[in-house]
């Protein structure tokens, strides 16, 4: 008999990454893909991409937008499937399908070929959920099957997705409520209820009475009446997200089918979701996890953390200073990571088996509120600022995948691999391109406001200072001062008289120093770092300081200061540290007296 072979389909390729591509301030973001091993696959020339997956053909597919806006698919090898013609294009789904727009404002379903699999006929579409999907016409929402048949024919306001139980929530259009029906359309409980969500796992549904939630079984029986002012539909742990009680006492947490409070808030923050079987809390000033239990499976190790992806990491940062022995991480990679960051700073990839992975780069990139990207964007990356100005995205094993680095002279925006090798760039005029400034962890000369800082020396400035015409000043405060100008004192009997200047400032807001615990003390090292600077400049100009002497320019909330003499006047260096509303300021002030403070001059 002749021999028989069999040929072992090849495994499928890793989808590519995702990679923004910055462009001058004011322009439309754009996106390159580049594959695992940093080869690039595509060029910055796609406005939008969504998340790639399996095409069932060892390979991967997603939807995305040309520079123009116009929608189709992509390959895993950059290539169009489907050429950009639409409007709007959807994610694909378990079952291989994506839900499209047409141009005439219809929804249809293309399959991992880009080929359509139910034309656009849909007046509005929803993802599959065992099965079926929620779909409307002129004449209402009804379920269809995978061939874009009508199973449960267009007769409802509203309805929801099946439940694994065979429910879905439907609207009846005459009553306005709502009740539930099976498979085959039967209604097994009768409109009764405002609102209605999915049947959970354990077979509990959420549903409304007037403003209150509450639970009902697949009877419709009452579990728990009426009584959450929330209450989310149920994960696939079996738990929803609740906020309940009367005032006094409020609680928040999560339930069980059984209508039990199996996670409580107490006075923690908690997200609503579970990520990867795990949900984030926080006291304010520490970051862990817990699982479906309560159980605290990651310890409260982290200053900053956000929710996990769906593969399970995320960015955070660590509570304390990391050592070489880095506890649960690779020591190679954590010595890397120590020799080139920030002192005493460590922020890195978590993964949700509790391990993390420090990077050697200074924070997270943000939006311009502040807020960290992180591993939200379904890209597979995080992105983080450089100490040189450059944004490096990361892994989930916090390994560089590629950057984006501009030129000094911003004549180009380069895409690098992690060897430095060129993968594409974009050229301009001088100062088109500008590298980025980290938002929280800023260097020293981040925070330097006076003139010519940070090249002039500050000694230059205080004979400047001696020089100048003397004025009756008070500093300003950035908290609770109107006033713009130190020479407009708002308190005269609590001025000076001389001149001075600001060397640097900081605002801190109360909501980024909630979120971000460690911004206060990192600000407080790099004036401490500032103040030492000066003091190290000014005492070899003008010989060395007062010994306890104390001036004080304006007092706050805590204040330090180095006064020199120089002749009849008097230098003084004065930190500033002010707390209203949570919110924080940090001034340091260089200024020349005319006249020891408290008997100014007129």
């Amino acid at each position: 008999m002749p021999s028989s072979t069999t040929t072992t389909p090849s495994p499928p390729p890793s989808p590519p990454y995702v990679v923004p591509y910055g462009e001058p301030a004011g322009s439309v973001a754009r996106y390159a893909l580049v594959g695992a091993d940093g080869r690039l696959v595509r060029a910055p020339d796609l406005s939008a991409v969504g998340v790639f997956r399996p095409d069932g053909r060892c390979g991967f597919v997603a939807p995305a937008a040309d520079e123009d806006g116009r929608c189709g698919y992509l390959d895993h090898r950059g290539e169009w499937l489907a050429e950009p013609a639409l409007p709007y294009t959807e994610r694909f789904e378990d079952n291989g399908l994506s839900r499209f727009r047409s141009a005439d404002g219809l929804w249809g379903y293309v399959g991992t070929d880009g080929i359509p699999v139910i034309p656009a006929t849909l007046t509005e579409a929803f993802p599959f959920r065992h099965g079926l999907a929620v779909a409307h016409t002129e004449d209402g929402a009804g379920f269809i099957d995978a061939t874009g048949r009508f199973v449960i024919r267009p007769q409802y306001a509203a309805a929801g997705a099946f439940a694994p139980n065979g429910l879905a929530g439907v609207r009846v259009a005459d009553s306005g409520l709502c009740g539930y029906i099976d498979r085959t359309g039967r209604t097994v409980i009768e409109p009764q209820f405002d609102g209605a969500s999915p049947f959970g796992p354990d077979g509990s549904a959420p549903v409304r009475i007037g403003e209150l939630w509450g639970l009902i079984d697949e009877k419709g029986e009452w579990v728990v009446e009426p009584s959450f002012t929330m209450l989310k539909p149920f994960d696939a742990n079996g738990l929803a997200y609740v906020l309940g009680g009367t005032a006094g006492d409020r609680f928040r947490g999560f339930l069980n089918a059984r209508g039990e409070l199996v996670i409580k808030a107490d006075r923690n923050r908690l997200s609503e979701d579970f990520r990867c079987g795990l949900v984030r809390f926080d006291d304010g000033s520490a970051h862990g996890y817990l699982d479906a239990t309560g159980e605290e499976i990651i310890e409260q190790e982290y200053e900053w953390a956000e929710d996990f992806d769906t593969a399970g990491a995320a960015v955070a940062h660590h509570l304390e200073p990391l050592d070489e022995e880095n506890p649960g991480g690779d020591p190679e990679q954590a010595r890397a990571a120590a020799a080139g960051r920030p002192s005493g700073r460590a922020w890195g990839v978590l993964r949700s088996d509790g391990r993390f992975l420090p990077v050697h780069h200074l924070e997270p990139l943000t939006d311009a509120g502040g807020w960290v990207h992180g591993f939200g964007f379904g890209t597979g990356l995080a992105a983080f600022v450089t100490r040189d100005g450059a944004v490096a995205h990361v892994d989930r094993d916090g390994r560089d995948v590629c950057r984006v680095e501009a030129t000094a002279d911003g004549t180009a925006l380069r895409l690098v691999d992690p060897a430095g090798t060129t993968l594409w760039e974009t050229t301009g005029p001088e100062g088109t391109f500008a590298r980025v400034e980290p938002t929280h962890c800023q260097e020293a000369h981040s925070y330097l406001v006076y003139p010519g800082a940070p090249e002039r020396d500050v000694a230059d400035l205080a004979e400047e200072l001696l020089a100048a015409a003397p004025r009756r000043f008070e500093p300003c405060g950035l908290i609770c001062d109107s006033r713009e100008d130190p020479y407009e004192p708002a308190e005269p009997d609590g001025t000076s008289f001389g001149a001075m200047s600001v060397l640097a400032q900081t605002f801190l807001y109360a909501e980024h120093q909630h979120d971000f615990p460690f911004l206060q003390d990192w600000a407080i090292e790099r004036f401490d770092e500032i103040e030492a600077e000066a003091i190290g400049r000014l005492t070899a100009r003008f010989g060395e300081p007062l010994p306890g002497v104390e001036v004080c320019l304006r007092s706050g909330d805590g204040e330090s200061c180095t006064v020199w003499q120089t002749g009849e006047q008097q230098l003084v260096l004065q930190s500033y540290f002010l707390v209203g509303d949570g919110d924080a300021e940090i001034q340091l002030w260089l200024a020349a007296i005319a006249a020891p403070h408290g008997n100014a001059q007129p």
